[in-house]
């Protein structure tokens, strides 16, 4: 609680900041714009950088990949490993919301319209439609189920390029695990629409057995997989899920280690943020000092008056901070309330980049990059931006009550 001497000299305070109105408007204004500024810089980046890593883990990607070591050095195939109860009971008692295991087959199509690579996965389908929602982004026909064998789901990309419909027939070339060239006709069951034009022209779904059947020539009761899709809230539990997985032979992979295309294009993001925010920061810097050294200056005559009157120097720091104080309530009000308004506004409206490719959306490593940006604002974010200016007007102003109160000491 304030004596009665300091709740006087709080008064005063807010008295020389009302007498200054101007000066003081354009102190707590820039200090307002600066945070409001340097938030909304983070938060746009953050959005994008949110939207691009969905977008990435949205498709078969997921935060991580369990691979078998053969596959993980050489994509290759041929030794698929039991999905088996151990490491069911693993991803079971970690941070893994949602694993599909696949087993991952290259072929191609080749038809009057044209040739086309395709990766052929086969999934489980119950486990599969809770890592990537095919069944509810289907165009047309039926999603993979009992009684599916020789069946196929494809995109719609793929299907509008070679005029493939519902129930028609599509000759899948193939190299199988002895190596030998074979062709298999697949039963168009289902075409989806999803991720994008590139993703679903390379991706086709069929069952584990129909997997299993034309490529091992054989079937087997148990899940087998190549690699094993996971979803997780983020990239934090990495370190946890190599602790859990050691035992099981098993390579773990992020999905930046799989698209260093697109980690690359986050880090990169990420250093426009530190750039923009050293910018911002020198601004902050020079905006707030120079305005707080001309305010305390023109205050000299008024200091000496006191000085006269009785007022220690004590007494005038404690003035200075008294306004500190007050300063940053002003303008922490002020730069709350602004971008809450702004960031509100924009988080649900979104920032519409789409003229930028005239609708065409824009794509990288077969992803489709978002063309409206949802800037997304968090507290450690706001907090530390603040406390970053309040430092700056905090030193600003004891700096400068520091050289006037000395220039004030010579001359008295």
């Amino acid at each position: 609680m304030l004596n009665k001497e300091n709740r006087y000299l709080f008064k005063f305070a807010w008295k020389s900041i009302r007498r200054n109105a101007g000066r003081s408007f354009f102190i707590g204004f820039s200090v307002s714009l600066a945070v409001v500024v340097a938030i909304w810089v983070i938060a746009f980046f953050e959005g994008l950088n949110s939207q691009i890593e969905r977008a990435v883990v949205n498709t078969n990607t997921g935060y991580y990949q369990l691979q078998d070591p053969l596959y993980a050095r050489s994509t290759d195939s041929s030794r698929p490993r039991p999905f088996s109860s151990k490491i069911i009971q693993d991803l079971g008692q970690s941070s893994v919301q949602v694993f599909s295991p696949e087993l991952v087959l290259d072929g191609n199509i080749a038809t009057p319209d044209g040739a086309q690579g395709l990766t052929v996965l086969g999934v489980d389908p119950d486990l599969h439609k809770k890592l990537i929602p095919l069944e509810k982004n289907l165009v047309e026909g039926s999603y993979l189920g009992s009684g599916s064998e020789a069946n196929v789901v494809i995109g719609e990309s793929l299907a509008k390029k070679f005029k493939f419909h519902l129930g028609e027939q599509m000759v899948l070339n193939y190299q199988d695990v002895n190596g030998e060239l074979r062709s298999e006709i697949l039963t168009i069951s289902g075409i989806y629409r999803y991720n994008s034009p590139s993703f679903e022209k390379k991706f086709v779904y069929i069952t584990q057995k129909t997997w299993q059947s034309i490529f091992l020539n054989s079937e087997y009761q148990n899940i087998l997989f190549n690699r094993i899709t996971l979803i997780t809230n983020d990239l934090s539990v990495t370190n946890k899920l190599n602790g859990e997985i050691a035992s099981d032979g098993l390579i773990l992979k992020t999905w930046k280690q799989m698209n260093p295309e697109m980690a690359v294009i986050l880090e990169f993001h990420d250093g426009m943020i530190k750039f923009f925010f050293l910018i911002i920061a020198v601004t902050i810097t020079m905006t707030i000092l120079t305005p707080v050294q001309m305010l305390w200056q023109e205050r000299f005559k008024e200091l000496k008056m006191m000085s006269i009157l009785g007022i220690s120097v004590r007494k005038f720091w404690k003035i200075g901070i008294f306004e500190v104080i007050q300063m940053i309530l002003l303008s922490a009000f002020l730069s709350s309330a602004t971008i809450l308004v702004i960031i509100g506004i924009q988080s649900k409206t979104g920032i519409d980049f789409r003229f930028l490719g005239d609708g065409v959306p824009i794509e990288r490593a077969g992803i489709k990059l978002p063309g409206i940006i949802f800037p997304q604002l968090s507290v450690d974010q706001f907090i530390i931006t603040f406390l970053f200016v309040v430092f700056v007007l905090s030193v600003s102003y004891l700096w400068s009550i520091y050289r006037t109160l000395r220039r004030f000491k010579v001359e008295i």
